[in-house]
């Protein structure tokens, strides 16, 4: 694949050597990240104990106590929210240190919703067949819960704050760290350093193996075809948003070693090596997820080519 509009018309404005400044750029996307996430837990007491005297100050005698365990219960809400933390971060140093346009970072507007319905449409597929294939082998089985309304307007409300989550961390190693070192290099170097950091990033979830890490890296090289392919941040900011939304809230999945408050379906995992059934990282970790991945890239790539062929 070529390198798209977004990626030439990035201005670097550094004269650095290019090892030089591509270990800069993975230094700051490392601290833009780890920062943005450090911020956001350090705010959680403020930002809890705010919300508690806003509720006091306006409904006198509901209880600040109650005000603030009702903000613990939706806690996943304030979790996925606080990513904005580092797309801001991102945004501000882009804009003012850069003085690229916002735009770089691929939020384009051609083309958005349909970038954003086919990601969607992406991720369903792939979490589908990922889940029918435990389910007819026996790798693991889902159950329907039975839910309330409020539990299921829990889950439901959820999705637009997946979003928010899968497409910052999109947003900084695809639309920002992948653009600009291609921008000073070349596509593969940059596919590969931006994908790699993306599963170094996930090396201290709970219950992470060599093949989950592996498979983040596929998800990594998936996303950025993607975005090359697209010139576009939408497409790769629902594919991860609901890939991760379908894994957790509605299959009952881990999320990258992390479980879900509360799901559509309960996953219950059968006898087999964690390589199988992913164990406790979920099924990011099982080989089955390495074999969609690796379908996934290569119709992707060949849609890349015969774009090129078409284009040309």
């Amino acid at each position: 694949m070529k390198k798209g509009k977004i990626i030439q018309d990035i201005k670097t404005n550094t004269s650095m050597p290019v090892l030089i400044s591509t270990l800069f750029y993975v230094f700051l996307a490392s601290l833009f990240i780890e920062g943005g996430l450090w911020l956001g837990s350090e705010l959680v007491g403020p930002f809890s104990l705010v919300i508690g005297f806003l509720a006091e100050f306006f409904s006198p005698g509901n209880g600040t106590a109650s005000i603030q365990e009702f903000f613990y219960h939706y806690f996943l809400y304030y979790e996925l929210f606080s990513f904005v933390i580092i797309l801001f971060l991102f945004m501000f140093w882009v804009k003012v240190i850069e003085k690229n346009a916002i735009s770089s970072l691929g939020f384009v507007k051609r083309n958005w919703l349909k970038y954003l319905v086919w990601g969607i449409m992406i991720s369903l597929v792939q979490m589908g067949v990922i889940a029918l294939v435990y389910q007819v082998s026996g790798i693991g089985s889902f159950v329907l819960n039975e839910l309330s309304l409020e539990p299921l307007l829990f889950i439901l409300g959820l999705f637009p704050f997946w979003l928010i989550q899968g497409g910052t961390e999109e947003v900084a190693t695809r639309g920002w760290l992948l653009t600009r070192i291609a921008a000073r290099t070349n596509l593969p170097l940059a596919i590969a350093i931006s994908s790699s950091l993306f599963g170094i990033l996930h090396m201290g979830n709970a219950g992470v193996t060599f093949l989950s890490v592996l498979n983040i890296i596929l998800d990594g090289v998936l996303a950025a075809l993607l975005f090359i392919y697209t010139d576009s941040i939408w497409l790769v900011v629902a594919q991860h948003g609901t890939w991760n939304y379908v894994q957790g809230n509605l299959l009952g999945f881990q999320v990258s070693g992390t479980g879900a408050d509360a799901s559509i379906f309960s996953f219950t995992m059968g006898d087999g090596p964690d390589w199988l059934t992913g164990g406790a990282f979920g099924a990011e970790g099982s080989i089955i997820t390495t074999l969609v991945l690796l379908v996934s890239l290569v119709i992707v790539y060949r849609l890349g080519e015969r774009k090129e062929k078409f284009d040309d």
